[in-house]
């Protein structure tokens, strides 16, 4: 399946909302945890379904629902009727091919973004979508499969280690946000060590391994700067936004998050000029060499070419060559030959050409 582009022929035709899966099915049955918590309490669980979970919330409790596998529609559409989410949004959910973006739909500020690893054998990028639900007392996190990347925020709740079950779902909310962006640094880093351990080979080599290495880290890198990018526009809209589901507490936070962000599109900027240059660089390198080989081609005939005329002129068949009977003539041809190879090699190199 393409990275930049998911196969869509299943929505052809179809009417916006109508949540059609979009991508590659992770996970054979969707799994559903839910973490409920206070200050002083703690609660884990998973349910066996939708309706299992909505008799298990709790009001005075913030809720965290995780949902692992978004290709059930039954799940998503009881999701959409639980929580009063939209069809369009449902649709979007389905969809694990969508642009990073966050809107605001009612009760709700929902959030789309790629979770990100740097797989180190092929040295590749992988990423799987997930949507992130606020509401009041409650998040519900929506992803492509089940994985570890938040297992440090759960530990934390589980051992009410810092400030996360003393404050909201909005705090929560920031956390996994921070955790993912932690993430995108991490793998930024590990793509950025790929493409500035080039630079050596660049310059020393004319290899296709390095033509081959360049394209690679190129497509990476615009993977990267095309999941990283809209992310900005999320972190923006939180910074900037008044709803009453973000406290003041958290709003400080989402300042930190939108900087965090920020140095990560700069940054993957950066490398994206980077591996323009060094493509440039390689290019000129390799025309460098060409030429150096020319030129010393090129020397090596314009001293032989006098030769070649000397020689040609002594090679005719003409009965009455001046020299032809003298008895040193072949001797001061050779002569005259060696002395004007070497008065050019002189000249070529006075005037640094050779």
């Amino acid at each position: 399946m393409a990275r930049f582009f998911k196969n869509r022929e299943k929505i052809l035709g179809q009417s916006p909302g109508e949540m059609i899966f979009v991508g590659q099915q992770k996970m054979d049955k969707t799994r559903i945890r839910l973490i409920s918590y206070q200050k002083d309490s703690f609660w884990e669980t998973e349910p066996e379904n939708m309706h299992q979970l909505s008799l298990l919330l709790k009001s005075d409790r913030i809720n965290w629902v995780n949902i692992d596998g978004v290709h059930e529609k039954e799940t998503i559409s009881e999701i959409g009727k639980d929580f009063g989410i939209s069809p369009l949004v449902l649709d979007d959910i389905a969809n694990t091919d969508q642009r990073p973006k966050c809107i605001e739909e009612g009760d709700n500020i929902v959030a789309f973004l790629k979770l990100m690893i740097f797989d180190a054998d092929p040295k590749s990028i992988i990423t799987e979508q997930i949507t992130l639900i606020l509401g009041p007392q409650y998040l519900i996190t929506l992803q492509e499969k089940t994985g570890s990347f938040f297992d440090p925020i759960r530990e934390r709740l589980r051992n009410n280690i810092g400030k996360l079950r003393g404050n909201g779902s909005d705090y929560l909310f920031y956390r996994i946000l921070d955790t993912i962006a932690d993430q995108y640094s991490v793998c930024i880093a590990a793509l950025g060590e790929e493409i500035e351990a080039n630079e050596e080979q660049i310059l020393s080599s004319d290899g296709k391994a390095v033509v081959q290495s360049i394209y690679r880290h190129k497509t990476e890198i615009s993977f990267l700067r095309k999941t990283i990018r809209p992310v900005k526009d999320i972190s923006k809209f939180l910074k900037n936004s008044d709803s009453n589901l973000i406290s003041d507490f958290s709003r400080p936070f989402f300042q930190d998050l939108d900087d965090l962000i920020t140095h990560a599109v700069e940054t993957v900027d950066i490398y994206y000029t980077l591996i323009g240059d060094q493509l440039t660089v390689f290019n000129s390198n390799l025309a460098n060499r060409s030429n150096e080989v020319m030129k010393t081609l090129t020397i090596f005939a314009a001293i032989f070419i006098p030769l070649t005329f000397i020689a040609g002129i002594y090679g005719t068949n003409f009965e009455y060559l001046p020299e032809l009977r003298w008895h040193m003539g072949y001797f001061l041809m050779l002569g005259l030959m060696f002395l004007l190879a070497v008065g050019m090699i002189f000249y070529f190199k006075r005037k640094k050409w050779l």
